[in-house]
């Protein structure tokens, strides 16, 4: 067990070091989400929704916007080792378990970095008011825990591919349209003070995303060494 935590946690520093020398995938998760949010505050505001339709319309799209924003950033986890030739490497140096919580690891600090930078920017500029703050809080760190384990995989399955970008999106959306689908309900639960509809979401992504993570425990070692 140690020495698999030691593993994991050498993954992601490593990981880390290198994304904040670089910023490739810090870059594009924060220049996309920053000009969709510019770009939807500017157009619809916070007064062009009626006050009926604003905790479901903005609860669409506050996760539209996290949600491409992750499709642009979080593929680069296992891309950037077969671009730089150090995927064999990372083989023989750690176990596959390990690469696979440290690449996991990675991506929920960027996704929750992107998170804690957007979603109160987000509230502030389009006025979007929450009722039920912990509920939507639960709601911010299931999916974000979600979506990082979607993402992970899908990124390691498609990092060996020449067309990555287009199968990114292709391999990840069917797996991300039904998670995105409770995250607005719950989203929009939180935001209108219905609790029931909080939590029934909340377990619904947590059922997804525990899901998810078994699948990906089990797959990932014949995808990595395949």
């Amino acid at each position: 067990m140690s020495r698999l935590l030691a593993e994991t946690l050498a993954v992601m520093i490593k990981d880390l070091r290198t994304e904040f020398r670089t910023r490739i995938a810090l870059n594009a998760l924060g220049l996309f989400a920053l000009t969709v949010l510019a770009a939807v505050s500017y157009t619809v505001g916070p007064y062009r929704i009626t006050a009926e339709d604003r905790p479901f319309l903005l609860a669409v799209l506050l996760w539209i916007v996290i949600f491409f924003a992750a499709l642009a950033g979080l593929d680069r986890s296992f891309v950037k080792e077969e671009e730089s030739h150090t995927a064999p490497l990372l083989r023989l140096a750690a176990s596959p378990t390990a690469v696979w919580l440290g690449k996991l690891g990675f991506n929920l600090i960027l996704i929750y970095l992107l998170m804690a930078i957007l979603v109160p920017l987000y509230c502030i500029l389009m006025g979007y008011e929450i009722v039920l703050v912990g509920g939507f809080v639960a709601i911010l760190v299931v999916g974000g825990f979600a979506l990082a384990v979607i993402t992970t995989i899908v990124a390691a399955i498609i990092a060996r591919a020449l067309t990555r970008g287009a199968l990114f999106s292709v391999l990840s959306l069917p797996l991300l349209l039904p998670l995105l689908i409770f995250l607005i309900q719950g989203t929009s639960g939180a935001a209108g003070g219905d609790a029931d509809v909080v939590s029934n979401s909340i377990r619904a992504v947590v059922s997804m995303g525990g899901i998810m993570t078994i699948v990906s425990a089990l797959l990932f070692p014949t995808v990595w060494n395949d």
